[in-house]
């Protein structure tokens, strides 16, 4: 069996291409196909024809033709890979796999509210805005039609050496998002809350086996650091909304301010495999036993507790300090305080023991002052450091997508150019090959018309000779006849003679 590619169709004939370059003329025999299509054939054909001048031009033509043709099609011989994974959870719970060009390759739901919205919506090939689109238009007749949602977006390249940028994707989407819930809730848009990251593949990989998306995970490893008591049972079967609610904790923490980078997230999973995210949860709930609080510390807290450290001063008395900001000492220590003031006895034992404790509490609280003001700081240069970084991905991207925009109005104007000329050079050769045809139809028609010639005229020569023949034969019989008549009429005579 051969293979090639349809250069030409004929009445009863199909010209093709072979992979060697050569042309084979393949009997038609109710085939349907078409120029440019590749098709398999018996190796029956009728001889491959020899690359004659214009043998040669159409084999330049059709390697123009084929080039053009598969350029045309967008490199679809090979299908094009996923780079890079955008999730988004509204609860619905979706995933979208993406190429080098945003265009969506894949989509999935991840839990049943999932699997449902996107119940036969047509996907593959769209750009990853309008999928993105379709689905909070879909979404709008469901959870989006409340008035309030918590919706998070996380993106995560898997392909290294692509040049896409998860940072700047999630962005995009974030945005996307943001101006669909200004058009759709204009006066509730405030309560549609959109967080957005690049989560690296660790994270994407371990939400995958724990069977939740990775802007889920990503919430559940922060909350759970941050001192928040979420399960990822209430992560699987909860919107963030909804545990937001439960868990003020939990909203804190999805702020944008306050989202882990890609080295954080790493480190998160790592600490949730080892078991110590456990380990330090335990601790903080014992810790909070004892007097001291679980909670993570929020903007509004870290803001008032800055306001009371500037007021607060150290005083004399235990009593006076530990009514000023002081952490309360417990009911036993507040009475025995209490009855050695009444009693006036062991006031003076009480006084040095209650100044002690202030200091060592006063000490305590600088301590932690200190630390939460470093924290800040760090906090605040990693935020622009983000910020910068952001801005600077954001200004790159819109150059690339620049970039990409001319190159492929160049690249289609190429393409268009190129097979202008092809169709051209095709045109060209089929109207050779037509007039080749036409030619070789008169010479036959032709020698068909000599060859009959020829025929008539033996025919007529074959007429002429027989015509020659009988009336050569009609002569000698009429002779024949003279000289017997003659014969007779002596004999006649010689009786008449002998009678007498």
């Amino acid at each position: 069996m051969n293979k090639g590619i349809v250069m030409e169709i004929t009445g009863k004939d199909l010209i093709v291409m072979r992979r060697d370059g050569k042309f084979d003329r393949v009997p038609r025999r109710g085939r349907s196909c078409e120029i440019g299509e590749e098709i398999v054939y018996a190796e029956e054909s009728r001889g491959w024809l020899r690359p004659s001048v214009a043998a040669r031009s159409a084999m330049a033509a059709a390697v123009v033709f084929c080039i053009v043709l598969f350029a045309s099609w967008g490199g679809k011989l090979g299908s094009p890979s996923v780079v890079a994974y955008v999730s988004m959870d509204i609860n619905p719970s979706v995933e979208m796999g993406i190429d080098k060009q945003e265009n969506v390759l894949e989509l999935r739901g991840l839990n049943d509210d999932g699997k449902a919205l996107i119940q036969g919506l047509e996907y593959e090939g769209k750009p990853l805005s309008s999928v993105t689109e379709e689905l909070l238009d879909q979404a709008e007749a469901k959870v989006l039609a409340a008035g309030e949602a918590e919706i998070v977006i996380a993106s995560t390249v898997v392909d290294a050496d692509a040049a896409v940028d998860d940072t700047v994707i999630a962005e995009k989407v974030k945005q996307q998002v943001t101006k669909h819930m200004e058009a759709a809730h204009p006066e509730q848009a405030q309560a549609y809350q959109v967080a957005a990251f690049a989560a690296p593949q660790e994270v994407r990989k371990a939400a995958e086996e724990s069977g939740v998306s990775t802007g889920k995970y990503t919430v559940y490893l922060h909350a759970k650091s941050n001192g928040a008591d979420v399960t990822l049972d209430e992560i699987k079967q909860k919107s963030v909304l909804s545990i937001s609610k439960e868990k003020p904790e939990v909203a804190e923490v999805i702020k944008p301010t306050r989202l882990p980078n890609k080295s954080d997230m790493k480190k998160l999973v790592e600490e949730e495999k080892a078991g110590e995210l456990d380990k330090k949860l335990k601790e903080k709930k014992s810790g909070s036993k004892n007097g001291s609080t679980a909670k993570p510390v929020t903007d509004k807290e870290e803001e008032d507790d800055e306001k009371n450290n500037s007021a607060k001063k150290p005083e004399n008395s235990g009593s006076s300090g530990s009514s000023n900001g002081k952490p309360k000492a417990t009911e036993k220590e507040e009475e025995k305080k209490s009855s050695g003031t009444k009693n006036g006895a062991g006031s003076s034992s009480g006084k040095p023991s209650g100044k002690a404790e202030d200091e060592k509490e006063t000490s305590g609280s600088s301590k932690t002052d200190a630390k939460k003001e470093e924290e800040r700081r760090k906090e605040e240069e990693r935020r622009k450091e983000e910020a910068a970084r952001s801005e600077a991905l954001k200004k790159k991207q819109e150059e690339q997508d620049k970039k990409a925009e001319e190159a492929r109005e160049k690249a289609a104007e190429a393409l268009k150019k190129q097979q202008e000329e092809a169709r051209k050079e095709l045109e060209k050769k089929k109207e050779e090959l037509k007039k080749q045809e036409e030619k070789k139809k008169e010479e036959q028609q032709k020698k068909e018309e000599q060859q009959k010639k020829e025929e008539q005229s033996k025919k007529n020569e074959e007429k002429e000779s027989k015509k020659k023949e009988t009336e050569g034969k009609n002569e000698d019989s009429k002779k024949e006849k003279e000289e017997s008549k003659k014969s007779m009429s002596l004999s006649e005579r010689l009786n008449l003679l002998f009678s007498s």
